[in-house]
């Protein structure tokens, strides 16, 4: 098997693609946001010709149904390791020298790892969906012996359906006993949230060398281009400078290249760990350097990253409508993170997983995205906004009496007024 990536303006228009391409058979691995643009990734079987690393790699994902379906099976983790190694052939001299020649170029690489990382995050999904089932079972009878009242018990049901983790859930249902109408237990809500959200303030970067990393498609290279705008408006242009690290993505340094000239900002390109020396070295006199690292391999870009400059600062970007798994990535890395940045707010109606990582870690928030431009950057991200996006979308999921909207649809304009009257209450 091999794997094929496949950009459209929309998931519809790239699943039609793929289906005209490679048959209605196609196997799609995952479906990711880039650069506004919806990517595919899917796998093609090939004829005796496929690559053996990336062809382990699909069919771990293959044999990720099987393995949960053999009777008596304990640890998924164990088995789907196991459906990894059985999955690999054994290297032939023939063999040897095919996986030689795949590894020397960089776009197979990337699309082997890629699917490395897809599997990964498939399998940590799938256990902390089974976590949440338990934790479901734990606490339907103590959900059920809840005494709300009549008036309170549609925002209720609301918190139910909505893709709330169990543990925030089960805190903000709990809030809700000692009020009788919407708005009180409303506000009882934002209270909630806002009080467990609490965390000291810090500052977007303005100097100093500083690196963005993140899940792909969390949109890193839009946030460096935002902080370089920021920046260059503070010291001017020629103050600043913009690194890309070991990004091998088709367009990636295309795209760099083009924001940092829209703003007049220097950007550079780093293939490796001493070309990223020399090129610090060289902009040791610059008020501010950005380096941005790819989505690939983030612990292995960072460490390298840190190796040559020892006091560069590492900011965490992600969507706000991140997975809990991808968040779960970012603790597990081990990397001191500086700061926290949010991207993509402008597009999330279900920043849950997000509110719920940030009430058990302390981890700073020093901006976000609100737009697709390089101007749309927020200076000193409240935590109200967050949680008004998310308790904008109990209020559109609750049953109105006046509600003149079909079922399964949003008002967006009502959306955003509510969103916006939550953060200035």
């Amino acid at each position: 098997m091999q794997l094929k990536r496949i950009l459209a303006r929309d998931t519809r228009t790239a699943t039609d693609k793929a289906i005209a391409l490679y048959g209605s058979d196609v196997l799609i691995i995952s479906n990711h946001l880039v650069n506004g643009q919806t990517e595919l990734v899917v796998a093609l079987d090939l004829p005796q010709a496929e690559p053996a690393a990336t062809a382990s790699a699909v069919r771990a994902v293959s044999l990720l149904d099987a393995s949960l379906k053999k009777p008596g099976q304990s640890n998924f983790r164990e088995s789907l390791i196991q459906a990894e190694w059985e999955a690999l052939p054994t290297p032939e001299p023939e063999s040897k020298s095919t996986l030689k020649s795949n590894a020397a170029n960089p776009q197979d690489a990337r699309d082997y790892l890629r699917g490395r990382e897809i599997v990964d995050l498939v399998r940590d999904e799938l256990a902390l969906i089974r976590r949440e089932f338990r934790l479901n079972q734990q606490t339907t009878g103590w959900q059920s012996g809840l005494s709300l009242a009549p008036a309170v018990q549609a925002l209720a049901r609301a918190l139910g359906e909505a893709s709330i983790p169990q543990e925030l859930r089960a805190l903000l249902l709990d809030s809700l006993n000692d009020h009788t109408t919407p708005a009180k237990a409303m506000q009882a809500l934002k209270a909630q949230l806002t009080h467990a959200l609490e965390r000291p303030a810090v500052k977007l970067p303005t100097d100093g060398v500083h690196l963005l990393a993140g899940p792909s498609g969390a949109g890193k290279t839009l946030m460096t281009a935002r902080l370089a705008r920021h920046a260059e408006a503070l010291h001017g242009a020629h103050h600043v400078a913009v690194i890309s690290y070991q990004d091998v993505r088709a367009g990636a340094w295309s795209q760099t290249k083009m924001l940092a000239s829209q703003l007049g900002i220097d950007s550079f390109r780093a293939a490796d760990a001493g070309t990223l020396a020399l090129l610090l070295n060289e902009l040791s006199q610059r008020k501010l350097v950005l380096i941005d690292t790819p989505g690939v391999q983030m612990n292995e870009r960072v460490a390298e990253v840190l190796a040559t400059h020892a006091d560069c600062s590492c900011h965490a970007v992600v969507p706000a409508d991140a997975s809990s798994a991808t968040l779960a990535k970012l603790v597990g890395s081990g990397i001191a993170w500086h700061s926290l940045l949010v991207s993509k707010v402008d597009e999330s109606t279900q920043p849950w997983p997000l509110l719920h990582f940030l009430s058990n870690h302390l981890l700073a928030l020093a901006g976000a995205s609100d737009g697709v431009g390089a101007k749309d950057l927020l200076q000193d991200f409240p935590v109200q906004q967050l949680v008004a996006l998310g308790l904008a979308q109990l209020q559109t999921t609750s049953p109105q009496p006046n509600d003149k909207t079909p079922s399964g649809f949003v008002d967006q304009r009502a959306h955003r007024q509510f969103h916006l009257n939550v953060v200035s209450a």
